[in-house]
């Protein structure tokens, strides 16, 4: 099973972090351009791609279903139309319609919503030492935007073995989270274990 992490750029002159779990192995990099981007996603033919962007626009206002909720867990979510959110909302939307164009699957996540859910904080150098300690191997870089592309990734890992749910909308988006419930939020590294390979 592979899974890969995208921390989306609003555009192709900034960094787009990814990241890749496949087996124990972790490792992250930086990409610039969309056809960069879909090159690597071909080369490395992952399960699924997660992809921490908007990739969906609200049906009305400012904020869809799927951020409102997020925002009533008490995490900070920009509305997607807002400010620059508007170039990283389009880029998501057409960078995942030309992914599945190509018969990849695509889901929508959030890295600060994973680490609280999983980790208790949102602090990305603490996530990538839980993620050592669950025993991946790590080749990683030390920017933010690679560290949030690995907690993507593994959002999409979690999501192949069905430790995650679905908040939103079907129509309008909906935002792939790590599960909330007791049995498997609160004793999530007994969980993986049972269902690591």
């Amino acid at each position: 099973m592979k899974a890969l992490g995208l921390d989306l750029a609003g555009s192709p002159s900034r960094e787009t972090g990814y990241a890749v779990i496949f087996r124990r192995s972790l490792r992250s990099g930086i990409l610039h351009t969309d056809d960069e981007i879909i090159d690597m996603c071909c080369a490395e033919a992952p399960e699924i791609i997660a992809v921490d962007a908007p990739l969906s626009m609200p049906r009305s206002g400012s904020l869809r279903k799927a951020d409102r909720l997020l925002m009533g867990m008490g995490l900070r979510v920009l509305p997607p139309t807002f400010g620059g959110m508007l170039s990283l909302t389009r880029r998501g939307i057409e960078l995942s319609g030309m992914l599945r164009s190509r018969n990849f699957e695509v889901i929508e996540i959030h890295p600060r919503t994973s680490g609280m859910i999983l980790f208790g904080t949102d602090e990305r150098s603490v996530w990538l030492g839980r993620m050592k300690k669950m025993g991946f191997r790590l080749r990683v870089g030390k920017t933010a935007h690679e560290a949030d592309a690995c907690m993507a990734a593994l959002t999409g890992y979690l999501h192949m073995k069905k430790l995650t749910e679905k908040i939103g909308d079907p129509e309008e988006g909906e935002i792939v989270i790590p599960l909330r419930r007791p049995s498997e939020g609160k004793c999530f590294l007994k969980a993986w274990r049972r269902r690591r390979p």
